[in-house]
């Protein structure tokens, strides 16, 4: 597909032109509702990222991708002066005696000096168990990058030892252990067998040892052997029959942690890998199971997070129930009916994720209310776990609209809780005889809770508002906005154009792409989040950091900035993305001084991206999803799923 044409502009970030479609100049700017602080419509027909600012369209359509064009001679001269502008401006900026002296020299000498210290310890590592199976596959992928990122053949090495220490866990049959079982159970959700084909790739890419490409078949060979009849898969499997003593769906489908999506990523990576259409030649097959298995009355759209092989709802935990729930869709059905229609074109799958999308938006739209907000500020405010230290606002506030479950009808949202939804307001009569048997007619409405903490009285059954509130679940759906907004504007081009990027730079994309390094190392907020603070209270940088797991940390939320719904866009330190910030603003700067060359510097498409919640790959990201990265293409939709 050929790239959009754009003239370098001095603010970032760009955005993607549409391709066809609404016009953005007819498009009303979307409104925040003054009274409650929250966009009053988010609908299909309203969505527009016109008159929003960089952070605004983070926040509700997640990263963003440009798409560089070619340049006229004009335009190629304006370019280069400006980079050059730009980079003098960065040279004084290090050298000035005031506010933030040689910062870039500093972060990235703290960066460096932290990897060298992680080396010994994680290396010295013997096992792939316990806690050390993350640890190992935190540190693969931190020493991955650090060596793309820094050079330095000796971050290399170490992730290579972390990679060999897994590749050596590896089953015969393809999987990796589940802890404190053997060779005959997989356990597919948590990422304990899927993480690892993608340490596998990463491998393959850097030292180009066939081994490793080897073991990452095995593993697609073994998780296609276990495909369920409806083109998913379950929680888990044991071979030769026989249950593992872990809860789970075995015969059946579930779109919980991964259990299918990451399959089904690894099917079409392994197909792209090897050309070998075993891997997507059943594929389709899950876009009709979705179909089957939609919960609800009209016009309730949702699902549950496991199934039968018949696409009837089953339980597998306590806090997991046969009714619609939001994450359902954010991290397993909407990507998946995404990806599907990228791949085949079929317009039921994206007339199947509006109706979900407007559904969900209806929920939120129901709680818009200052009556309501107020109700559940009470709650936060006096049994929330904590606050923020520095704005006071209370970490656990209510997102409105985003309950863990909701009834078939759509109503009484709320908690599920010991096989039980505690609902959020009073039932009727009808609903008890309806639902008697899903719904915890004891658990006080909300009205009744704010009362009782707005009284210093403690919460019911001595719960806090932690575990009846997973507020983050509404966060999710950005990538599902983002990819509506890019069908509303361009169709599924228009999608495509957004999921597509290059693998190499030409010299006029590489010349835009390091004026908008340059121009990210001088914006001062990102300075400001990357500043090493180092000796003060609540530093969060670099070599703060225990072990390697800031490598997802780069959040992207949809909320007040200053509560946790909008951490990642903090002003003031302490950030919960700073270490993230101090990797990007060194990457960025090498990559506006040439030191990422084109190739390296475009690392291909955005791809199947795994669950929308924290990260995304934007064309800029340096710790943003970096499986697909792992094997590069511009298009990993070219998949020919339910064709002969």
């Amino acid at each position: 597909m050929k790239n959009v044409a754009r003239k370098i502009l001095p603010a970032l970030p760009l955005v993607v032109l549409p391709l066809g479609g609404l016009s953005a100049r007819t498009e009303a700017p979307l409104v925040i509702d003054r009274e409650t602080g929250h966009y009053g419509d988010l609908s299909y027909d309203a969505l527009t990222d016109r008159g929003l600012s960089w952070q605004e369209r983070r926040q509700l359509f997640g990263g963003e991708t440009v798409d560089y064009g070619e340049l006229t001679d004009g335009e190629r001269g304006a370019g280069q002066k400006e980079l050059d502008t730009l980079l003098a401006r960065i040279e004084v900026r290090e050298s000035q005696k005031w506010a933030d002296p040689a910062l870039l020299h500093r972060i990235e000498a703290e960066i460096v000096t932290w990897l060298d210290g992680q080396i010994e310890p994680v290396t010295a590592i013997h096992s792939y168990t316990g806690e050390d199976v993350q640890r190992l596959r935190n540190a693969a992928v931190g020493f991955f990058r650090a060596y793309e990122i820094f050079g330095g053949k000796k971050h290399l090495d170490a992730g290579l030892k972390c990679a060999d220490l897994i590749l050596g866990s590896q089953w015969p049959r393809g999987h990796w252990p589940w802890p404190g079982k053997g060779d005959r159970f997989i356990r597919i959700q948590d990422g304990y067998t899927t993480r690892p084909f993608w340490i596998m790739l990463y491998a393959y890419k850097l030292s180009g040892d066939k081994k490793y490409l080897e073991s990452a078949v095995r593993c697609a060979d073994v998780l296609l052997s276990i495909r369920r009849p409806g083109g998913g898969w379950g929680d888990q499997w044991a071979f030769g029959g026989g249950r593992s003593g872990n809860t789970g769906v075995y015969h059946g489908t579930s779109f919980n942690d991964g259990a299918t999506n990451d399959p089904f990523q690894i099917m079409v990576m392994a197909y792209h890998l090897t050309g070998d259409k075993k891997y997507i030649d059943r594929l389709h097959e899950i876009g009709e199971f979705i179909a089957r298995a939609r919960m609800g009355e009209e016009p309730v759209v949702g699902w549950c997070e496991q199934y039968n092989d018949e696409a009837r709802p089953v339980r597998a935990r306590q806090y997991e129930i046969e009714l619609p729930y939001p994450r359902a869709l954010t991290r397993g059905v909407g990507p998946l009916l995404i990806w599907l229609y990228l791949m085949d074109g079929d317009e039921a799958h994206m007339d199947l994720l509006r109706r979900a999308y407007a559904w969900h938006e209806q929920v939120r739209q129901k709680e818009l209310n200052p009556e309501s907000l107020a109700q559940w500020k009470a709650l936060a405010r006096a049994w929330s776990p904590s606050h923020h230290t520095l704005t006071g606002n209370y970490l656990m506030e209510y997102r409105p609209g985003w309950p863990d479950a909701w009834l078939p009808d759509g109503s009484n949202w709320g908690r599920v809780l010991g096989f039980k939804m505690m609902a959020w307001n009073p039932l009727t009569v009808e609903q008890k005889k309806r639902y008697g048997n899903l719904v915890d007619h004891t658990w006080p409405p909300v009205t009744e809770l704010a009362e009782l903490a707005r009284t210093h009285q403690p919460p019911p059954r001595g719960h806090n508002m932690y575990v009846h509130c997973h507020s983050g679940i509404g966060n999710s759906l950005s990538e599902i906005r983002r990819a509506l907004l890019e069908h509303k504007r361009g169709g599924r081009a228009g999608m495509l154009n957004y999921y597509t990027h290059p693998t190499r730079y030409t010299a006029d994309q590489y010349l835009q792409v390091r004026i908008h390094a340059a121009q990210r190392v001088l914006n001062m907020r990102n300075r400001r989040l990357a500043f090493p603070y180092t000796g003060r209270p609540g530093y969060t940088g670099m070599s703060t950091a225990e072990h390697f797991g800031f490598v997802s940390a780069k959040g992207r939320w949809y909320g007040d900035p200053d509560t946790k719904w909008g951490a990642a866009f903090q002003t003031v330190y302490p950030s919960r993305s700073t270490i993230w910030y101090q990797w990007q603003l060194v990457y960025d700067a090498k990559l506006a001084r040439g030191r990422i060359d084109a190739d390296a510097a475009a690392r291909g498409g955005r791809g199947l991206e795994s669950v929308a919640m924290h990260t995304h790959l934007d064309s800029w990201d340096v710790l943003g999803e970096w499986g697909m990265a792992c094997h590069e293409m511009k298009n990993y939709f070219d998949v020919p799923i339910g064709k002969k």
